[in-house]
């Protein structure tokens, strides 16, 4: 009877921390409107940060925690907390920049935003078979489907929307008005079919590849730890030849920002399955770790990273590759 009630008011509580989401969110999205942006960049940089950080509690040690794990004696204590703050007010900026953009994208925000390797997705587009774009929770990723899709290039990124149906749909809102398209990861039926519709009609689907499955991942070792990264790149590379792509957007300064696009990367096949699952994920996560190590101060390390073993390939054990 006592675990009866601890569950019905663990909902109970689930439902009130969502409704005040909800609340909260389409405050922010009305007042956005009417607040001028550089007041609230002022507001949330120097007084969020500051009050944001004075709160973190956990979420501080968590960062630290993490910072450690990554970077060892690489970096001093003084360093480390210079990441943190850096990271607290990006993550802070980017979430006033996203309730901005819903309203004033084109005037704000596109023209602040620079494209470096164009070429590198032209040539790709040219083969006719889409491309597949790999990118991190690093800058603001949430601007990279609004400038592709202004600037002509249609782009989908694949996302989990939150649990709350409430909540789901405020942000699915607000991502259209912004002008970015989501693929939605539930159900999973249905998002297998829209990425391989989009890539058959030569359009860019977006895989955000930098975090820790709770299922579905194989193992590779991503920032000094052993995790199940996601492998859906490397399912749609072998499965449509579809080219796999690193974009990245990182903030320049201010509400400056400019979008990488690498070359295309390229693979040694075995022709086994699960070896080369293997072999493209391990490059994709290489390849992203490296720009985090680049620029951490831009990636949140709140992540908890928990080592999960509910893999894609169970029995499947890449030479070489790390062992938990």
């Amino acid at each position: 009877m006592a675990r009866k009630k601890k569950t019905r008011w663990k909902k109970v509580w689930w439902e009130v921390r969502y409704q005040l989401a909800c609340w909260s969110l389409k405050r922010l999205l009305f007042f956005s409107r009417l607040f001028p942006l550089r007041w609230a960049f002022f507001i949330m940089e120097e007084i969020g940060t500051r009050i944001g950080w004075r709160l973190a509690g956990k979420f501080k040690k968590k960062m630290l925690d993490n910072l450690t794990f990554t970077f060892k004696d690489s970096l001093s204590a003084e360093e480390k907390r210079r990441i943190c703050k850096e990271s607290l007010q990006h993550m802070i900026k980017g979430f006033v920049e996203f309730t901005y953009c819903v309203h004033f994208y084109q005037a704000k925000f596109d023209p602040k935003i620079e494209v470096e390797g164009k070429e590198n997705l032209d040539k790709a587009l040219t083969l006719g078979k889409g491309a597949i774009a790999v990118s991190a929770h690093l800058g603001n990723f949430l601007l990279l489907g609004a400038k592709f899709n202004a600037s002509g290039f249609p782009f989908s990124i694949v996302i989990k929307e939150p649990d709350h149906s409430g909540l789901a749909q405020i942000l699915r809102q607000a991502r259209k008005k912004a002008g970015g398209r989501a693929i939605h990861l539930d159900p999973p039926l249905r998002c297998q079919k829209e990425i391989l519709r989009f890539l058959g009609q030569g359009e860019i689907v977006c895989f955000v590849a930098d975090q820790n499955q709770k299922r579905g991942g194989v193992l590779v070792e991503f920032l000094g730890r052993v995790m199940a990264m996601p492998v859906g790149p490397a399912i749609y590379h072998l499965r449509t030849g579809a080219p796999i792509l690193p974009i990245f957007i990182l903030r320049k300064g201010g509400d400056r920002h400019r979008v990488i696009i690498e070359n295309p990367l390229g693979f040694e096949l075995s022709g086994d399955e699960d070896r080369d699952v293997f072999t493209i994920t391990d490059q994709v996560t290489r390849i992203i770790e490296s720009y985090i190590r680049k620029y951490p101060g831009q990636w949140p390390w709140v992540s908890k990273r928990r080592i999960r073993t509910k893999t894609r390939r169970k029995t499947f054990q890449e030479e070489g590759a790390p062992s938990l």
